[in-house]
């Protein structure tokens, strides 16, 4: 990708991500995010363009392409300039905590002057946020233990920003070229507390589109792996991000392999052997005969197995098998 691509597409990303925080309109936001991500995937280098050649990048519309020209003149924009002065590093650390969107942050910066978790903390702790419009005794509690999540957590991420991470490799990769299904799977799929590393399943007959998505993007500053099953990159925050892609005929199977807890997919494999069948991404087999048995939908391979489909959220071994198969 050429450095000015890079360039713009990350500050105009930055600018979203800083407008959305700053109360502005989401659609706005989407709009910005969509371009830079479109100016990422450009196979020309955008510096230099006229703003006639700007305007016919997909979702580059004159406003953007005025300012992607602003950035490769000066490194930067006013409007995005304008949002840094007002919204400080440490305010976008405090969206990493539970129950603390954007604009509750901005007010605790702009009312209290907090500019992270450990300036939050102490505030909560002087009783500071008593006076605050909109908090109150149980929203103290809650924040607490958002801090604590937060520092527990260690190399893993909370749930919400694992999610917006997704959000854009799902963004990104499902404009590519036979991208036919695509879907957040993990730890992330169940709506763990927190999540380790971002999985992503996709559905294509032909995945080096897909995959050449993902490794564009401006958030992959490193590819870790690479492959025709499955890509894996990391981010700028230091969060990996797998993408798997398989055909669209395995995506039932895909989906329900890689969604569940370990323990789960360990007590479902361990059924279909008592059922003398064979569970993997690309289907239910006969162990004895190979042949294909079910691999399309969630709901096939878990009646198949004689359960009841199990919710994501629940596959964790904590007795939802039992639970499903019939009395």
């Amino acid at each position: 990708m050429p450095d000015a691509n890079d360039c713009a597409a990350a500050l105009l990303d930055e600018y979203t991500e800083l407008l959305v925080m700053s109360g502005g309109d989401p659609f706005r936001g989407r709009v910005y995010g969509k371009a830079a991500r479109a100016i990422a995937a450009y196979p020309h280098d955008v510096a230099g363009l006229s703003a006639a050649e700007l305007v016919r990048i997909p979702g580059v519309g004159k406003s953007i392409a005025a300012k992607v020209a602003e950035i490769t003149a000066t490194g930067s924009f006013a409007e995005l300039e304008e949002l840094r002065t007002d919204i400080p590093d440490g305010v976008r650390r405090l969206t990493r905590i539970p129950a603390l969107g954007p604009r509750r942050a901005l007010q605790l910066y702009r009312e209290l002057g907090v500019a992270s978790p450990e300036q939050l903390r102490e505030a909560i702790a002087a009783g500071r946020l008593n006076s605050l419009k909109g908090f109150g005794a149980k929203s103290a509690e809650k924040l607490l233990r958002g801090i604590e999540l937060l520092e527990s957590a260690g190399s893993r991420v909370l749930l919400n920003v694992a999610a917006q991470t997704a959000a854009a490799v799902i963004d990104a990769v499902k404009a590519a070229p036979g991208c036919l299904r695509i879907e957040a799977a993990g730890s992330l799929r169940r709506a763990a507390e927190s999540v380790g590393d971002v999985d992503v399943l996709a559905a294509a007959a032909d995945s080096a589109p897909l995959m050449a998505a993902l490794t564009a993007m401006p958030e992959a500053v490193e590819v870790i792996a690479a492959g025709p099953a499955k890509t894996s990159v990391r981010t700028r925050a230091g969060l990996q991000v797998d993408l798997r892609v398989v055909p669209l005929d395995c995506w039932g199977a895909a989906l329900q392999y890689f969604t569940g807890s370990q323990q789960h997919n360990v007590r479902i494999r361990e059924l279909a052997v008592r059922r003398k069948l064979k569970l993997s991404e690309y289907g239910l087999f006969d162990a004895e005969t190979g042949e294909l048995i079910v691999s399309r939908t969630e709901e096939e391979v878990y009646r198949r197995l004689g359960l009841a489909r199990i919710p994501p959220v629940l596959r964790e071994d904590t007795g939802e098998i039992a639970a499903r198969q019939p009395r």
